[in-house]
């Protein structure tokens, strides 16, 4: 059994302010023809980011494209199973394109270095990563992602479109999940 914190690790309003300056930090420092996301955790943070990347991006932003792919590696679990599944990237041409892989959460990073991997396969020129939350001390893999909103701790985090077994995706904070006895 689990149960969430008793206050939100992240709340909502840090969430807002640091996806408005990460935004910024994006539009200065790389022209990307595409971003891809990474669902289904990744959907709040990337309605979010995309938001706010038309504000800093102005006229530019229409001229950029976004897609989704469905990756996972959790399952109904707390653990990565190190099983990348992805659903989506077989239809989109990337062939020469700079792109900006935007995912929920950097854990182990054997789901982003996967999926990396397969964008540089598909023929993409350029990859930049961007995370919501970075999970350093829990890395398992050599990868840094390009821009990072939050650095936390190892806990299992849900809220903001992170989940355990598709629960707690709606809320508007991040919470951390603790097992109980």
């Amino acid at each position: 059994m689990y149960r969430m914190s008793e206050k939100p690790l992240i709340s909502a309003n840090e969430i807002r302010e640091r996806v408005t300056t990460l935004a910024r930090e994006i539009a200065a420092a790389y022209d990307y023809d595409i971003l891809i996301s990474a669902l289904t955790g990744a959907y709040m943070f990337t309605a979010d980011l995309t938001r706010e990347l038309a504000k800093a991006e102005g006229a530019k932003v229409y001229q950029k494209t976004i897609a989704f792919i469905k990756a996972s590696s959790y399952g109904n679990s707390t653990e990565s199973s190190g099983k990348l599944q992805v659903r989506g990237l077989e239809k989109i041409d990337l062939k020469g394109m700079k792109i900006l892989m935007v995912d929920d959460i950097a854990d182990t990073g054997t789901t982003m270095l996967g999926l990396c991997k397969m964008l540089q396969e598909a023929g993409a020129q350029e990859i930049r990563t961007c995370v919501l939350l970075n999970k350093q001390e829990r890395r398992e893999v050599d990868l840094t992602a390009d821009f990072v909103g939050f650095e936390i701790a190892n806990e299992f985090v849900v809220g903001y479109g992170l989940d355990y077994a598709n629960d707690y995706r709606f809320l508007p904070d991040i919470w951390t999940l603790q097992e109980t006895n």
